[in-house]
């Protein structure tokens, strides 16, 4: 009897360890790459109608983590370059340029409205991180334009364009004031305010497309009184689209 009590003992033991071992040898969080096709619900961003008169188009990669349960806790846009495979061969990787700030915006809110199903590793609910991927596209065939072909007076005339981050660019920027509500709430951090620059280099319209809420409306105020240079494309003047971006520290 004392050597069956033993090997009992033994082999308790030994199915505890085996048990403590594959409990640690499950990941706190795996790689599932991209996710567009895991989703059981993935839905489209908006694409503005504002957004697609200043001509914005492009790819925005977003990287999420999804928790066990499958919802999306984390989402953000890539603002950095990212290679995308055009065949079965890497070699044929191409760079994509990260798309403008306002598509990266509108990308992170739709990503955080996806769903999964939870993933198992072992039978335990794991986190999966990985990447969305949002095309924003104006047509199916790219816009070219033929230098040969001649263009009449009114080729350019009322065309926008997109200028990326403007804060560089402006001839004269307020600086916002700090909103007292927003300092007495301790808010801070950036706000970005999507913009429409006139031929003369006004600004005729202000939109805050992220931020905290107490400190949109000042750097909308701020934006509205910004001023530009004209900006000239084949000799003629064009509206600008892009966003200034303010900071607000307390």
């Amino acid at each position: 009897m004392n050597n069956i009590a033993k090997a009992f003992v033994a082999f308790f033991a030994f199915t505890l360890f085996v048990v403590a071992v594959s409990a640690q040898e499950v990941p706190k969080i795996i790689n599932g790459g991209i996710l567009n096709g895991k989703a059981k619900s993935l839905p489209k961003p908006e694409y503005p109608e504002w957004a697609k008169a200043a001509k914005l188009e492009g790819t925005v990669y977003v990287d999420v983590v999804i928790d066990e349960e499958g919802n999306v806790a984390s989402a953000a846009a890539s603002n950095e370059r990212r290679k995308r495979s055009t065949g079965k061969d890497a070699e044929n990787a191409i760079e994509v340029e990260p798309a403008d700030a306002t598509l990266r915006d509108l990308a992170e809110k739709a990503a955080l409205e996806a769903k999964f199903a939870p993933t198992r590793l072992n039978g335990t609910p794991t986190k999966i991180k990985g990447t969305i991927v949002y095309n924003f596209s104006l047509s199916a065939a790219p816009e070219t334009e033929t230098a040969s072909i001649p263009k009449s007076e009114d080729t350019w005339k009322g065309r926008t364009i997109s200028g990326g981050v403007l804060n560089g660019k402006a001839v004269n920027l307020p600086l916002p004031p700090y909103p007292a509500a927003a300092a007495a709430a301790k808010a801070s951090g950036a706000v970005s305010v999507q913009v429409m620059i006139d031929e003369n280099g006004n600004v005729i319209s202000a939109q805050a497309v992220s931020g905290h809420p107490l400190l949109r409306a000042a750097a909308v105020d701020a934006a509205r009184a910004a001023a530009f240079s004209p900006t000239m494309l084949s000799g003629e003047p064009v509206r600008v689209t892009g966003v200034i971006t303010y900071v607000f520290n307390p």
